[in-house]
C-alpha cells in the first residue's frame, strides 16, 4: 500500500521563536496541525489510517525536526543582531 501524506503549512511570521514562549507557541501550533491533518487522512482514507495516534507522533515528530532547525537559525541571527 502506498503511503499516504497530507501536507499542512504552520505559520510562525508572527512569533519570535528564537525565545521560549515563541518556541512553545510553535510546537502548540504544530501539534493542532498535526492533529487536524491525521484527522482528514482518516475520514479520506478511513481503511488505510492505522489510528490517530501513531499519525499525529510521526507528524509531530516530523515537524518538530524541521521547527529545531529554523529556531537555531532564528537564535543565531538573534545573537547577531
Amino acid at each position: 500500500m502506498p503511503a499516504l501524506s497530507i501536507v499542512y503549512r504552520v505559520s510562525y511570521a508572527d512569533l519570535n521563536i528564537a525565545t521560549h514562549s515563541g518556541a512553545l507557541e510553535l510546537e502548540t501550533r504544530i501539534k493542532d496541525s498535526a492533529k487536524k491533518a491525521c484527522d482528514q487522512l482518516a475520514k479520506l482514507y478511513p481503511e488505510s489510517v492505522e489510528g490517530a495516534t501513531p499519525c499525529v507522533q510521526g507528524a509531530v515528530e516530523n515537524a518538530m525536526a524541521q521547527a529545531s532547525k529554523a529556531e537555531a537559525a532564528a537564535e543565531k541571527a538573534a545573537k547577531k543582531g
